[in-house]
């Protein structure tokens, strides 16, 4: 979400809002799977008048039909933070207050080999949204929110387009679905992707829809 439908402040962008409600109007099927905290996307979903699941914390916890689920829990990645807390720069992040399945955190660039083998010894993971780090379970990534909406909607993996920016959104585009991605996107994230968008931050929104024939 940051970085695709917002600029680099993390401010929505106005084309993207037109673009997502364009969307749905033609009757398609949009979800948000984010790092955020659930109370975000809830606010996303009614403002914007999402029609499909929400995902926080990528894609441990999802918001859909008036109920949340949790997939994963938060003890283990708050005891790490802790732990790792005393050991390096890391700083928790003021949004754990609302977190139910992960942890989210700050630190020097220097201590990421650190942190990183020390999350390894927990069976912990640790991911760059290029806004916040984030520490989650085994298997909780963006791939396992995809794998929930293909199974709820009765898809084929081709019949899913994402569109992501980070390197965090890798487990979504290391799955047999249509690819594409802002300008702005991570190396990684371009090379995994069918098409990049010449346009960024939000306005590539549009581009792409319109790219893969569904407005």
């Amino acid at each position: 979400m940051d970085g695709t439908i917002t600029d680099q402040n993390r401010i929505i962008s106005p084309e993207a809002i037109k673009s997502v409600r364009l969307g749905i109007e033609n009757g398609l099927q949009i979800s948000l799977v984010s790092g955020n905290v659930i109370p975000v996307m809830y606010g996303l979903k009614t403002f914007l008048g999402i029609n499909a699941p929400v995902f926080g914390e990528n894609g441990g916890i999802m918001y859909y039909n008036g109920k949340i689920e949790k997939f994963f829990e938060k003890s283990k990645p708050f005891q790490f933070l802790e732990y790792i807390s005393g050991k390096s720069s890391v700083k928790s992040y003021f949004t754990n207050q609302w977190r139910e399945t992960s942890a989210a955190f700050s630190m020097n660039p220097e201590d990421e080999g650190f942190v990183s083998a020390e999350a390894e010894k927990w069976n912990l993971e640790i991911v760059n949204s290029k806004f916040t780090w984030h520490i989650m379970n085994p298997g909780q990534n963006k791939g396992y929110a995809l794998d929930i909406i293909k199974k709820q909607f009765e898809l084929n993996w081709d019949d899913i387009l994402v569109v992501g920016d980070s390197d965090n959104d890798n487990s979504m585009f290391s799955l047999p679905v249509k690819k594409a991605c802002p300008y702005n996107a991570t190396e990684t994230i371009k090379s995994m992707s069918e098409y990049v968008s010449s346009e960024s931050y939000g306005n590539e929104i549009n581009d792409i829809m319109v790219k893969f024939h569904i407005i």
